[in-house]
Order: C-alpha cells, then sequence, then structure tokens
C-alpha cells in the first residue's frame, strides 16, 4: 500500500509539530536542570554564609560568657599588682615602713634583675609569661616571731606576689648592731604575669 503525496504533506506537517515538541521539552528540561543546580548552590551558598553567621555569633557569646566570668579577677590580679609592670618602689616604701613599724634594729635589701621564671616542672601559662624579681634581705630581728610578721606585712601591702625562697638565721651579739639577737638573711622571689607581646594597661 503506497503514501500519496497529499498523506505525506500531512505526515511532514505532524512530524515537525512533533519534533518541535521534542525540542523544547528537552530545552525545558536542560533549563529545568540549570535552574535547579543554580538554586542548589545558592543555597549552599546562603546556608554557608547562615553556618558561618552562627558560629561567630556564638563565639562571640561564648567570649561574652568569658569575660563576665573572669575579668573581675583579672581586674583584681591586675590592681593588686600581679598582671603587668612590678611595683618595686612600693615593695621597699612598704618594706621600710613595716622595718620601722616593727623597730628592726636592721636591715638591708637588694632587688635582682627581673627575668623569665623557668618552673621545674614546666608551668602552662596560657597567653601569659610568668617573670621573676629576687629580693635579698639582711635583716637583724629582736626575736624570731619578727621575721614572721615582717612578711606577714609585706603580703598584705604590696603589691605583688611573693614567695620565700630561702631564710636562713643565727644569734648573734655584735656591738656594730645593738639590739640584734638575730641575724637573718631571706631570698624573696616577687612574681608578675605579662601577657605575651604587649603590655597591659587598664
Amino acid at each position: 500500500m503506497g503514501y500519496t503525496r497529499a498523506d505525506w504533506s500531512v505526515l511532514r506537517g505532524a512530524l515537525g509539530v512533533f519534533v518541535i515538541c521534542v525540542l523544547l521539552s528537552v530545552m525545558m528540561l536542560g533549563a529545568t536542570h540549570f535552574f535547579g543546580e543554580s538554586m542548589a548552590s545558592e543555597f549552599r551558598n546562603h546556608h554557608g554564609r547562615f553556618r558561618d553567621a552562627s558560629r561567630k555569633y556564638l563565639s562571640v557569646d561564648q567570649d561574652e560568657r568569658t569575660i563576665a566570668e573572669y575579668y573581675p579577677a583579672f581586674i583584681d590580679l591586675y590592681r593588686r599588682g600581679i598582671i603587668g609592670d612590678e611595683h618595686r618602689l612600693n615593695w621597699v616604701e612598704v618594706l621600710g615602713e613595716a622595718a620601722t613599724d616593727l623597730k628592726l634594729p636592721s636591715l638591708d635589701y637588694e632587688i635582682e634583675p627581673q627575668q623569665p621564671f623557668v618552673a621545674d616542672p614546666p608551668l602552662a601559662s596560657s597567653a601569659f609569661d610568668v617573670r621573676v624579681s629576687r629580693m635579698h634581705l639582711a635583716l637583724g630581728l629582736m626575736h624570731e616571731g619578727d621575721l614572721r610578721r615582717l612578711l606577714g606585712v609585706l603580703e598584705q601591702r604590696a603589691e605583688g606576689l611573693f614567695s620565700v625562697r630561702d631564710c636562713a638565721a643565727r644569734r648573734i651579739v655584735d656591738p656594730a648592731h645593738p639590739g640584734s639577737n638575730i641575724s637573718t638573711e631571706c631570698v624573696l622571689e616577687w612574681y608578675t604575669l605579662e601577657l605575651r607581646g604587649a603590655k597591659v594597661r587598664l
């Protein structure tokens, strides 16, 4: 059975419409895929920015809580002369006042240059450097209790933190130091914390 020219003309028109429909469908599928990928990429970008913003917000919130918790203690240590510059003049003034109040027969002192503190075992100091200054004391005492009272005055009034490294005492009868019954030599270590790479100023 053969096709007539009229049949082919009709069929050709239908095929043309079919081809156009197929092409439009392919184009629409391609556009849909491209649009979907674009939207997915945009979503990923927005989600990433949201995640970064959330992390920054949580970090700021954590920093605020940390500051609220530890800042008062930091200020207290700074005002007591433990954080920041050391207060040598204050140490000497308090030492002289204590010697006068306790009526010590004699008092001599020497302070070594400040140097980094090396702990054994090593000390984790976080963002701070620990520094130490050694103070050598030579005292004439009436009795043993004078030394305890002197150290107590330094602990209460002096701006800083110290520990007694060692002390040695001996009884004397020395005309050059009238009234001194005990000769004492002590080494005190004064500690300060210094923010690494910066000077603390409040």
